[in-house]
């Protein structure tokens, strides 16, 4: 119920991830333990690509326990890939997944004696409910009444989803695989399709016809009373780094194949194979250092039910279990009993994308609290959406509001969002996108576009020394909050405002306003989490913001939810309107709920709707069923009045009623009906009222359910259910169906919501009772939203106050984006405001009250840091309360588990080329043009400038334009050589999707003496090149080579480190400056650097680094992968440059990929040779008139 709730009679099953593997630790130091939550997980494959980096349950328990038990290698590795990937299986891969299936319901009869089992140690469930949830699917692997019947049954659920796929997606090329191969995808779009179908049509990965593969898959069939359907995308190869397939590998690297399959296609196959044999076996070796707990259930109850079990010890906090069945659950695993030793909160949480469905708000305010308060922290969100142009018009949508206002009051700090910069790539994306768009693209299928965001803790202490000051809450003007807070509610219920709708009634919106992701329940508990993070009078703020609701004009049917908007806000204690506070007066002389001693502000409906009128669901077409949301009613029998509820609850099952109905214990137990859909038991709702409305006029009252109003329901089913899309209704006093209790169904007290209690106060090490700082948000009432902050510093100690009278001027600087310093009399006071999001000095105003002994900051919000004064904002980098540093917004890679780019086998180049020049965004690469080669113009754009020399870096290394370069020189104009980079190695960030350059980085200083000074002069012109710079970006470079370094170390930074001791990170920028520390120098694997005389003797100066790709995010100044001349060839002859056919009409298209046209036949055919080693089609080239 945290989100509404869609009838379920239709769902996908999501068996096997549709992106390739991450790293679910990339974000926090390699020498750091780590506990991760993973919400949404469908499959294995990230926390096997995780184990691998860092030396559904039942599913993914199976495979677990296999791996653990493969004593074969690679013969029972092979099984292991049959069982978790193949629709249809041998006979042998059968015997062994039974057989390990037999040993785990032995092992499953209870938690006690699963977790005494030789699995129990690192394989744990959160529940007993799980445990015997996952038993029940494991039994159903193994008992089959009628084998045939099965095979047959299996078979049409494979050819369902086949339709289901035609229907929705239609018959043209598939796309959606790009992503897998990058950075080198377009080679692989050739195969990709057809692996695709041979994969659904033969039901393995197999490239033998004759395989024996006959016996279908239990783990991958639809149970027997389920209705979910196997997803029509789902593909095993798509989880996977499809990369090393198309790329030439180091023979020393990891991934690389001995002996090269016959062909690309089946290439792929093997790369998937060898990389999913390789992680299973690094899972083995490191199992014994990992425990993975497992929960079946709603994500965000879960959340919930951690917060709460954090703040009160209580292990259930009275969430359902899912919206679809009345079990309560609560964590009985002995992990979180009073001494447990299982985590409740985590330093990264990976959300999989579950953004789309949820929204941003519902999605953070569960799981956001549940991240510890470390620098490091990360919460991921993933996010397949249309391609937008302008990302603020995506975020705003997901997060239901002008996006900085709300991602500053739920206390994430979007970190790409404000750098535009990242080392993940999401160039596939981009090119595939640019192909649907040209004209060539005609029957091109492409999937939404994928994104992966990471988010972090407001406001990190940039630096930890004395004065540093993070306010703990944020102050508000109370009739400000209140208009920010009715923004994020018009914007988050926009669905129901008909104007809008009907304005804009073309096919996409509508489909956008019929994906609902809140109800008045999300609404209410945001405002919860709110409440806990400002400092405001929450009760006038609450006042004023349901005045404004409640006067509201552009939602039509927002009155409609008036009463469930008060009902949630009462049951969970943020605010109580007057309608429960006010005495009603009504007959207790009745014999139903009127008769109770006491009623309660708020009661729980529960009615019973009959198996008869679920028919206008049940002989619906899967494909138009769509996807409707249920609410509960109550309403007036002449429809005088109507209050809708959207926070229901539902499940299939008979009613077993306890004591009287005019007794105030009167309670109802669901006795659930697991059939379900396919059982016949009636199908029953539950929803909270307030009791007032019940007692208006109960004679003439009727409750039921019915389907919530949007385009795409509406249309579906309108002629059927009436405009009121009633499903179900019945009086109140209808004893058959309709029951009124003090309680949810089977005694369900109601949810309970943890109250966050803001990010942390004041740094250990601020000074004690000098001064206090408030900071306020400055808004636009207008438009409801945060346009900056005032800080204020109110001097407290004789001395401080003293020192501020007599300082004539108090100065104001930005050492960051998100700080800035006050400075009294020459630095001997010294306090940085630490805001939660990036403000601007240029536009600050300083305030000066020496009488009354405050200074306030008036500081403006600004969007693009990059482009206002902060062009290194780009991977930042500081030091936590330990002194120990963290990077904010680069991967944590370990390198040696990266594969290297055989430069010497490559043949073409331009992949490489193509995918290092989406580094630049459309504008930059209009700007790039009119770079001055000699670099020593001071106006240049130093991110750009920096963009080109790592452009220049990344081509000299690879050896694009002659022999592989050996060093790259830095150079700063006249002053001379400032930084060199000794190449070991270009790797194959797959993850990433992206390359990075392995070096040894020595930034030089004038006291390396002679050995150094020699040992350049002996470098030769042919291995070596040098970029000269300008001093910007020389700065520039200089901060950004701690991140580089940091993101690859493997040792230990000393006691002594300079970044401690100097509390300062990089050390300095300046010319022959000390930037880095020295606690890595010399430090490398053998044979790192070769063929450099005397590399001994200067390595001791060097340390290790892992240079990137630097990439603008996504939507932020998007750049057509297609340059004018080949956007000028989209509509012309392929082979002759015609812009017409030869009968003077539309230019002809290759009917099998339709990317490539043609003016006669005779030029495709002249073309061919060339055409054919690229065509995505399945066989010839044949054209045909558009």
């Amino acid at each position: 119920m945290a989100s509404p709730v869609a009838l379920d009679l239709f769902s996908l099953f999501h068996a096997i991830g549709n992106t390739p593997a991450v790293c679910l630790t990339q974000d926090i130091p390699g020498d750091e333990p780590a506990s991760l939550l993973l919400l949404g997980c469908g499959d294995a494959r990230n926390i096997l690509f995780t184990s691998y980096m860092n030396t559904a349950p039942a599913r993914n328990v199976l495979l677990f326990t296999l791996v653990l038990d493969d004593n074969e290698g690679a013969a029972d590795a092979s099984m292991l890939w049959n069982i978790y990937y193949h629709l249809f299986i041998d006979d042998k891969s059968l015997s062994l997944l039974e057989s390990q299936v037999k040993m785990l319901c032995r092992f499953s009869s209870s938690l006690r004696v699963w977790h005494k089992s030789k699995y129990g140690r690192f394989l744990r469930f959160c529940d007993s409910k799980t445990l015997d949830l996952v038993r029940n699917v494991w039994y159903s692997y193994i008992h089959v009444s009628d084998k045939t019947t099965y095979t047959a049954s299996f078979r049409s659920a494979i050819q369902a989803c086949l339709d289901v796929k035609a229907a929705t997606t239609g018959n043209g090329i598939d796309l959606s695989g790009a992503c897998a191969a990058a950075p080198n995808a377009l080679q692989a779009l050739k195969d990709l399709p057809g692996l695709h179908s041979r994969y659904w049509k033969n039901g393995s990965t197999s490239n033998d016809p004759k395989a024996p593969n006959v016996r279908p898959n239990p783990t991958l069939a639809p149970l027997e009373n389920d209705t979910a359907m196997l997803h029509y995308a789902t593909d095993p190869l798509l989880g996977f780094h499809l990369v090393t397939a198309y790329t030439p590998v180091d023979r020393e690297s990891p991934f690389y194949r001995k002996e090269p399959a016959y062909t690309h296609a089946h290439s792929a196959v093997e790369a998937a194979r060898l990389q999913f044999n390789t992680w299973c076996q690094s899972f083995k070796d490191v199992h014994k250092s990992v425990t993975l707990r497992f929960f079946t259930g709603e994500a965000l109850a879960f959340c919930h039910t951690l917060q709460h079990l954090n703040t009160t010890k209580e292990i259930s906090a009275n969430w359902f279990r899912t919206s679809y069945h009345f079990d309560i659950f609560s964590l009985d695993g002995e992990d979180y009993a009073l001494h447990g030793t299982a985590p409740l909160t985590f330093d990264a949480i990976d959300t999989s994308n579950l953004i789309d469905f949820l929204g941003g708000i519902n999605l953070f305010i569960a799981a956001g609290p549940l991240l510890r308060k470390k620098a490091s922290s990360t919460l991921y969100a993933e996010s397949l959406s249309k391609y937008v142009p302008d990302v603020d018009v995506l975020l705003d949508d997901l997060f239901a509001g002008h996006f900085p206002t709300v991602s500053i009051l739920l206390g994430v700090f979007p970190i790409q969002y404000y750098t535009n910069a990242s080392a993940v790539a999401n160039v596939e994306e981009q090119l595939m996108e640019d192909i649907h768009k040209c004209p060539m693209g005609h029957g091109v299928n492409t999937r939404n576009m994928y994104n992966r965001t990471l988010w972090k803790y407001q406001s990190p202490i940039w630096t930890y020394s004395l004065g540093s000051s993070s306010c703990h809450r944020i102050k508000f003007d109370p009739d400000n909050l209140a208009w920010a807070l009715f923004g994020i509610y018009l914007k988050m219920f926009m669905n129901e405002d008909i104007k809008l709708i009907l304005a804009n009634p073309n096919r996409e919106l509508g489909q956008k306003h019929s994906c609902i992701r809140h109800h008045r329940g999300s609404f209410a508990r945001f405002l919860v989490f709110v409440k806990g993070r400002v400092k405001v009078d929450w009760d006038k703020t609450m006042s004023v913001l349901v005045t404004l609701i409640e006067k509201d004009k552009v939602l039509v049917v927002g009155p409609n939810f008036l009463h469930e908007f008060y009902t949630q806000l009462h049951i969970l204690g943020v605010y109580s309107s007057s309608s429960f506070t006010k005495e009603v007066k009504y007959d207790r002389t009745s014999h139903d709920f009127r008769a109770w001693k006491k009623l309660p502000e708020v009661v729980s409906i529960t009615v019973v709707v009959p198996r008869a009128k679920l028919s206008v669901f049940t002989k619906m077409p899967r494909v138009k069923l769509g996807t409707p949301y249920i609410s509960g009613f109550v309403q007036s029998k002449q429809m005088a009045w109507q209050s809708l509820f959207a926070v229901v609850q539902l499940g299939f099952g008979q009613v077993i009623l306890s004591g009287a109905r005019n007794n105030d214990n009167f309670a109802i137990t669901i006795v659930e009906d697991h059939s379900g859909w396919k059982g016949k038991s009636p199908l029953i709702i539950s929803f909270v009222v307030p009791s007032a409305i019940l007692l208006v006029e109960p004679e003439n009252t009727t409750v039921g359910m019915s389907l919530y109003n949007t385009p795409t329901t509406s249309l579906t089913f309108r002629n059927t259910l009436g405009m009121e899309l009633v499903v179900f209704l019945s009086d109140l006093g209808n004893e058959s169906s309709v029951y009124v209790s003090t309680q949810r169904p089977n005694n369900a007290g109601m949810p309970r919501l943890s109250e966050p209690s803001g990010n942390g106060g004041e740094p250990e090490n601020s000074p004690a009772g000098s001064y206090h700082v408030t900071l306020t948000a400055d808004t636009n009432s207008a438009k409801g939203i945060i346009t900056g902050f005032t800080a204020r510093i109110d001097f407290l100690s004789e001395e401080t106050k003293t020192s501020l009278k007599r300082q004539k001027t108090v100065e104001l600087s930005q050492p960051s984006p998100c700080s800035l310093c006050v400075t009294v009399e020459k630095k001997y006071l010294e306090i940085m405001i630490n805001f939660p999001a990036p403000v601007l000095k240029a536009k600050s105003k300083i305030r000066v009250a020496r009488t009354s002994s405050y200074v306030e900051i008036v500081a403006c919000r600004t969007r693009k840091p990059d482009r206002q004064g902060y062009p290194d904002y780009i991977f930042p980098i500081f030091l936590d309360k330990h002194g120990a540093p963290v990077a904010w917004n680069i991967p944590y890679l370990n390198p040696n588990r990266l594969p290297i780019l055989d430069t010497n086998r490559m043949e073409d180049f331009g992949w490489l080329i193509t995918h290092a020049s989406m580094m630049f965004s459309g504008k930059e690469c209009k700007l790039r043009g009119t770079i001055d080669t000699s670099r020593l113009k001071p106006a240049q754009d130093s991110r750009l400038c920096f963009k080109d020399s790592l452009f220049s870096m990344h081509m000299s290394f690879a050896g694009v334009q002659g022999p592989k370069c050996k060093v790259f020189g830095i150079s700063c104009g006249q002053i001379g050589l400032q930084l060199l980079f000794f190449r070991s190695s270009v790797r194959i960030d797959m993850s990433n999707h992206t390359l990075a350059l392995d070096v040894a980085i020595i930034p030089l200083r004038l006291d390396m003496g002679m050995p150094m000074r020699d040992f350049i002069a002996q470098l030769g012109m042919d291995d070596s090149a040098t970029m000269v710079i300008e001093e910007d970006e020389l700065k520039l470079w200089k901060r950004l080579l701690p991140a580089f370094v940091e993101r690859c170390r493997e040792w230990k930074h000393k006691p002594t480190c300079e970044y401690k001791t100097e509390s300062l990170i990089p050390r300095s920028v300046e010319l022959h400056q000390p930037v880095l520390c020295s606690c890595g120098n010399g430090l490398f694997p053998p044979n790192f650097i070769s063929d450099f005389p005397k590399w001994e003797t200067v390595s001791i100066h060097a340390v290790r680094g892992l240079v990137p790709l630097l990439f603008t995010l996504p939507y932020f100044d998007p750049k057509d992968g297609l340059d004018e001349g080949e956007k000028t060839r989209q509509n012309q002859c392929e082979a002759c440059g015609a812009e017409k056919s030869v009968h003077g009409r539309a230019l002809l298209s290759c009917t099998q990929c339709h990317m490539v046209r043609y003016c006669s036949s005779k030029c495709q055919r002249t073309h061919w040779k060339v055409h054919r080693k690229t065509c995505l089609g399945k066989s010839s080239g044949d054209i045909v008139e558009k």
